[in-house]
């Protein structure tokens, strides 16, 4: 028997934690919708994507690949909280219907088809007119097919604000994924030759540090005529003047703006039980980046490589909804 769901809401209130399996609950004890039509009333649609990492250079195919489980672990996590931010005097469920759709079905062995079933759910929940939150997988799944899914959706020109540890914009880098499938280290650059309104030149980098970068990267964003902000950089300007200074960057001239953040852009003492790179950002400094996209006016968040088995790194992510939730709501408050 499966012991009965408890959140922080019904805790205090009573009621049943809604499901999306059997010891499954949706985010945040949040509604669930079953399909495209439950949308339509929502503004803002959580999607799970359950894929594990893929090899690449000093990483196993093994090392990683149970990722996929860290997103319904990210659920039970979240049942500790709820909407409220104190420093905002705000309770982001008092102000937007927040429904989660699940977990994309991803087909195991065939990577087209779980691209198209991410970027159709994400396109799906845009035009149903809601803004967006994927949470968990790799590449390409995470993030490339995120952005196929805006770009599909999207009538103008797309940008992209990154956060990661390392330049995903590289020609080549295996011959598993060649010089036309999307891979680790140039998913981005696919992205650019597939989705011609992905604009490059409206592209923020965000992060990069250390000797897993190669000169092609940096190289490749400045051509392009994106913006590259190391993380040194950030550190010396610190969060709030690199949204100010960099952010409108992604935005300027653009119909949408979205927001990928792979979680080794974090320090690797950030979080207790996971860790990827050195010298990287603070947990408050990507919540605080999150917040800031969002009130500027970021319709879509990508929070990607979710660690499975890591308490620490699952809590963040639903800091992470909640504080992006927030930001959406002083978005819509400033424009009206």
């Amino acid at each position: 028997m499966t012991d009965k769901l408890v959140s922080m809401h019904t805790a205090m209130h009573g009621g049943e934690v809604p499901t999306l399996a059997s010891g499954v609950p949706s985010l945040l004890g949040i509604p669930v919708a079953h399909s495209a039509a439950d949308l339509k009333n929502g503004d803002v649609a959580i999607i799970g994507i359950p894929q594990g990492a893929q090899a690449s250079p000093g990483r196993l195919a093994s090392e990683w690949s149970d990722y996929g489980k860290a997103i319904d672990q990210t659920r039970f996590q979240s049942l500790r909280y709820g909407g409220y931010l104190p420093e905002y005097d705000l309770d982001v469920f008092e102000k937007l219907k927040v429904f989660d759709c699940g977990n994309v079905d991803l087909p195991e062995g065939d990577q087209d088809a779980a691209i198209a079933n991410v970027s159709r759910a994400v396109s799906e929940a845009l035009d149903a007119g809601c803004r967006v939150i994927t949470l968990g997988g790799c590449v390409p799944t995470a993030n490339y097919a995120v952005a196929k899914g805006v770009a599909s959706a999207t009538q103008g020109k797309v940008g992209t604000i990154s956060f990661d540890a390392h330049g995903d914009c590289l020609d080549y880098l295996s011959a598993t994924a060649g010089r036309t499938k999307p891979g680790p280290g140039t998913w981005q650059r696919r992205l650019w030759e597939h989705c011609q309104n992905v604009d490059p030149s409206r592209h923020v980098e965000i992060g990069m540090r250390g000797p897993r970068n190669v000169r092609e990267m940096i190289e490749t964003h400045k051509r392009n005529g994106g913006k590259v902000v190391p993380a040194a950089m950030f550190r010396q300007w610190g969060v709030d003047t690199v949204a100010a200074e960099a952010f409108p960057h992604a935005m300027k001239g653009t119909a949408r703006t979205w927001f990928s953040l792979c979680l080794d852009v974090l320090d690797i003492g950030a979080v207790p039980d996971w860790g990827d790179e050195p010298l990287g950002l603070s947990s408050h400094d990507v919540a605080r980046a999150s917040f800031l996209a969002a009130k500027m006016g970021v319709d879509v968040m990508a929070i990607h490589f979710i660690a499975p088995d890591s308490p620490c790194a699952q809590r963040l992510a639903c800091y992470l909804c909640v504080y992006m939730m927030a930001g959406w709501i002083l978005h819509d408050q400033d424009k009206h």
